[in-house]
């Protein structure tokens, strides 16, 4: 039997299912339209002004840049663990092991030190906090 049978079976088996499943619940369950459903629910506190609020940005760079970074460890780590392994094979030595981890590590530092001067890692100050410290001076 061919493979690839079974994986379209088993994918439309993956689809049916919770296809299956949310049309049975939409067929049984009640349906009493309110008002009250269909506001936005905080916490059982009454909901004041929009619900679209402007995040900082930053919050999405330091996010970024902890990702890079933790990916930069999650590859790091398996390297350092066959180093010793790979500098005793015949034909590798230790600038045949180093250098391309080097060279890894080495674009990452060019892109923190970008990301730096760019002031993607520097926290930005509330505009209404900048304000009063000019109508302080």
């Amino acid at each position: 039997m061919n493979p690839w049978i079974a994986i379209g079976a088993l994918a439309l088996v993956g689809l049916l299912i919770p296809l299956g499943m949310m049309a049975v619940s939409s067929l049984l369950r009640p349906t009493v339209p309110e008002k009250g459903k269909t506001a936005t629910y905080e916490s059982g506190e009454i909901p004041t002004g929009g619900t679209r609020i402007r995040f900082n940005i930053q919050y999405y760079m330091v996010a970024l840049l902890f990702l890079v970074f933790d990916i930069e460890t999650v590859l790091i780590f398996p390297w350092t663990v066959i180093y010793r392994r790979a500098v005793s094979m015949e034909g590798v030595g230790l600038t045949g092991a180093l250098l391309p981890m080097l060279v890894f590590v080495g674009i990452l530092v060019v892109g923190l030190a970008w990301a730096w001067r760019q002031g993607a890692v520097q926290w930005v100050r509330n505009p209404t906090e900048s304000q009063r410290s000019v109508d302080r001076q």
